[in-house]
């Protein structure tokens, strides 16, 4: 089988045992441990100082809560993050997202569901960081096309501006070309 490309990893759990057991795990997949912390505080210095490429964070702990340290690292050093619980509550899972999580791994954690789950959050993350600065490239390179081609779709599908935005990022996207391009080719079909 292939290993994941090595990526460090930080792992978060007040529990002792959960870090030994999760370290052990992420070894076996090839992945290399940055570091360990018992809390949210240490999780949010440890992020900051060891720069890992995810961190694995627990929910519940004493102190600072592994939401809170979320909140925390991403808006400092944004970083795929996956929530670990023993909880399977609506509201957590919805708090988590808002915190900017991108997977949610329940106790205990087997190490079929751990490699996966990286490697989408590792994924899902640089998808999202591409969506940020995508923008910036195509504002520059065809706003107005884009803007014409947006209210294209709008009127074509009935779709609000921020639906058609929405749709025409959706294809640059999964066509494999940039929202100028796009946009030139849906203005290009209602041209004779």
């Amino acid at each position: 089988m292939d290993k994941p490309p090595r990526a460090r990893i930080l792992i978060v759990d007040d529990e002792a045992l959960i870090r030994m057991g999760l370290r052990a795990m992420l070894q076996d997949l090839g992945y290399e441990v940055a570091g360990e912390a018992a809390d949210g505080h240490d999780a949010v210095a440890q992020a900051a100082a060891l720069a890992p490429d995810l961190v694995i964070m627990d929910i519940k702990m004493p102190g600072m809560d592994g939401l809170e340290a979320t909140r925390r690292i991403m808006a400092a050093h944004p970083t795929p993050i996956i929530v670990l619980t023993a909880y399977n509550q609506q509201s957590l899972v919805a708090e988590a997202a808002d915190a900017g999580v991108l997977a949610y791994l329940m106790k205990p954690v087997r190490e079929a569901d751990l490699g996966p789950a990286i490697e989408v959050a590792r994924a899902r993350f640089a998808e999202l960081a591409w969506l940020r600065r995508r923008p910036r490239e195509d504002a520059a390179a065809g706003a107005p096309r884009i803007a014409d081609a947006t209210r294209r779709l709008s009127e074509r599908y009935r779709l609000s501006e921020d639906e058609a935005a929405a749709r025409l990022r959706q294809l640059a996207k999964t066509s494999g070309r940039t929202v100028a391009e796009v946009a030139d080719a849906i203005v290009g079909l209602d041209e004779p």
